[in-house]
């Protein structure tokens, strides 16, 4: 089942990120009303997280039970093409630009592993350490649906995922103001940050949430305009009001979850617009995005340099997001799902099925 409205969230929560990492310091986003928002947009990736969990159970629980090797081969044609494609400008780099890019990086890359070495974490295409997140949940996921999803109450599992959470944000908490905490750009930080079973939470709370709601009477849906707006507008006073604690981990997971409930039901007006054809485009494209805003960014931005184009910083962010939304279009429809589409037809081996 697709639910076309949360679509074009996921453009909204890639686009926040892109801007975060390249467009901080340009206008309008430099400004004193929306600084914070932008300070903070790195927890779109945990949006992400939590929309992944919930589109899992609404696409799986359907079905009696999930078969592990065809479930993984389906997820490997989703994220794996465009991520291999992200990586061949720092093939060229290595040739280009010697010593700026290690084959060791490229090689973590392409393996999706990186998160799981610290001190690695964010190597080569930087945005991929999520990536090696996504996967671990997909790994994940086969078992959490068929041994525990399907065997024990909502109620149980409801307990379980906050104990998980409450244990992970706990965790973090304690480690980032502990000696073992030795400050960004370090090993420890990317233990915290970005080792994969630190944001699981994340992931089974996205799982609760759709649980939630398949588990309601078929055709519950309602006008929720106004309802949805409030975890936003949670979320934005702990943007504009920190209190100390990181909102990386999922901290706010909670309050994604109820939102993507809330969205996922709603009949009203927002809904409506976000489910007109160009939007749930460019939600589809956001994965591209996401993926190949590094590439994209980084060597447009060289080559202006060297061709001596412009030195205005606005006018390079904004030609670059151009050229990116184009990039990502082009790969999404001409790779991402030819792709995708080929991979899914290999018909596996019988030895590689769940008996």
């Amino acid at each position: 089942m697709r639910i076309e409205q949360l679509t074009f969230t996921r453009f909204i929560a890639a686009l926040a990120i892109v801007i975060y990492h390249f467009g901080a310091e340009i206008f309008p986003f430099n400004n004193d009303n929306v600084r914070f928002l932008v300070k903070n947009a790195h927890v779109g990736v945990s949006y992400f997280f939590v929309l992944s969990g919930f589109i899992m159970i609404v696409a799986y629980n359907r079905l009696d039970k999930i078969n592990a090797a065809d479930y993984l081969k389906n997820r490997f044609a989703r994220v794996y093409p465009l991520m291999a494609i992200s990586v061949i400008p720092y093939l060229f780099a290595l040739f280009l630009f010697p010593g700026k890019v290690k084959i060791w990086d490229i090689f973590l890359n392409l393996f999706t592993i990186q998160a799981w070495i610290p001190g690695k974490a964010t190597a080569g295409n930087y945005p991929l350490w999520s990536l090696t997140v996504e996967i671990f949940f997909y790994v994940c996921f086969p078992f959490l649906i068929n041994k525990i999803y399907k065997k024990y109450s909502l109620t149980n599992v409801a307990v379980c995922v906050v104990l998980v959470w409450a244990v992970s944000i706990g965790l973090q908490f304690y480690l980032e103001n502990s000696p073992f905490y030795e400050g960004s750009m370090t090993p420890s930080h990317d233990l915290i940050y970005y080792f994969p079973p630190m944001h699981l939470n994340q992931f089974l709370i996205g799982n609760l949430a759709g649980l939630a709601v398949v588990n309601q009477a078929q055709g519950v849906k309602r006008r929720y305009d106004v309802l949805v707006l409030i975890p936003l507008i949670i979320i934005g006073l702990f943007f504009k009001y920190p209190f100390g604690v990181s909102y990386h981990n999922g901290f706010l997971a909670w309050f994604f979850a109820a939102f993507i409930i809330l969205f996922a039901q709603n009949t009203g007006i927002i809904t409506k617009i976000f489910s007109v054809k160009p939007l749930v485009f460019l939600g589809e494209i956001s994965f591209a995005m996401y993926i190949l805003q590094a590439p994209v960014f980084e060597t447009s931005t060289k080559l202006i340099e060297k061709l001596k184009l412009t030195d205005n910083t606005s006018a390079i962010f904004y030609f670059n997001l151009v050229l990116l939304l184009a990039v990502s279009a082009f790969c999404h429809i001409y790779v991402e799902l030819p792709l995708r589409n080929r991979i899914k037809n290999i018909r596996l081996k019988p030895v590689l099925k769940e008996s």
